[in-house]
């Protein structure tokens, strides 16, 4: 790995070879953890949350797959929650047109690998956590290590990165793991639970994972038809409804969103849309942890695929389908 990815030794980074971790995976051990120290720094979440269930974020896991525009501000985010241990995957580097959104993305990391980058600015909030990073992202060699523990995982892999998304979702299910979905579409957010016994990615794409795989590579080649196979498989399973706020304007109606997302294979992202959708994503993964806490909370449950529960901040609307949503239809 060279020196240009790799973390400063100023973090406290171990390369683990020995199991359960790969060869590239990083463990950032808790520094100097204090509990007088962890327990000021969360002080504030109590009073709507126990000291109890705070001790059980505290032993709780959550793995990130994807360090983009959501998935950076969680790995932020869960820090600051207090979880114990936080693992973040992804293999791509940053662009400058990822500094409109994206947690890490600023002029000086532009370039720089995305898990790297976040783990940086995430372990400047608080180290007194563990933090594992995976910059080779979700891959047969890294899923089962990545996911083996966790008490929830939160799918925010890039869109066009189908077999990537396939294969976490479907060894999650073989761990008996939860995998939250949240996109950002709009002002708006659509938020999908899979579990064991829910819908799958495959049945949600319409796609297996050695066609995920086959129409990839396609992709990978300029091959315009793979690619628009897969950003329709994504459309059906992420996106209920696409949202219409100026249908007569050419430069921002639906028409346009597929323009550049078919054309140019980027998706469209409002900068302000991102800190809303990952900070419900956020909630909804802290109800789940906390769901056996013996607190009982008068709350809406989050449906399992295929139900999904949306907002919209423009229209002012939100939704909980409980069941019946066909993305085939």
């Amino acid at each position: 790995m060279s020196d240009a990815l790799a973390l400063p030794e100023t973090i406290n980074c171990h390369e683990l070879p020995e199991n359960p971790w790969p060869e590239a995976a990083y463990r950032l051990l808790p520094r100097d953890p204090d509990n007088e120290y962890y327990r000021e720094r969360t002080d504030r979440n109590i009073g709507w949350i126990t000291e109890n269930e705070q001790e059980l974020l505290r032993h709780s896991t959550v793995g990130i797959a994807g360090c983009g525009g959501m998935g950076g501000l969680l790995a932020s985010t869960f820090i600051r929650l207090g979880i114990g241990a936080v693992r973040i995957a992804d293999c791509e580097t940053f662009d400058r047109s990822n500094i409109n959104r994206q947690f890490a993305a600023m002029r000086g990391t532009v370039g720089e690998s995305k898990a790297f980058a976040t783990a940086r600015l995430a372990r400047a909030v608080s180290d007194d956590t563990e933090l594992v990073v995976y910059p080779q992202g979700i891959t047969e060699e890294t899923v089962d290590a990545f996911l083996a523990g966790c008490s929830a995982v939160c799918d925010e892999i890039e869109v066009l990165a189908l077999p990537a998304r396939i294969l976490l979702h479907a060894r999650a299910r073989v761990h008996g793991i939860p995998v939250f979905n949240c996109n950002t579409v709009g002002f708006s957010t659509n938020l999908f639970l899979y579990t064991p016994g829910s819908m799958t990615m495959e049945e949600a794409t319409g796609i297996t994972y050695p066609e995920a795989l086959a129409l990839h590579a396609r992709a990978g080649v300029g091959d315009q038809e793979a690619v628009k196979a897969i950003v329709d498989a994504m459309m059906r399973a992420v996106v209920p409804e696409l949202p219409e706020y100026s249908p007569e304007d050419p430069q921002t109606n639906r028409a346009s969103f597929f323009r550049r997302f078919e054309e140019e294979r980027k998706v469209p992202i409002i900068a302000t849309n991102p800190p809303m959708a990952s900070g419900f994503l956020a909630n909804r993964v802290l109800l789940h942890l906390l769901k056996d806490s013996g607190v009982r909370r008068d709350i809406a449950e989050t449906p399992p695929m295929p139900g999904y529960l949306s907002i919209d901040a423009a229209a002012m609307t939100a939704r909980a389908v409980q069941e019946g949503w066909n993305p085939h239809a």
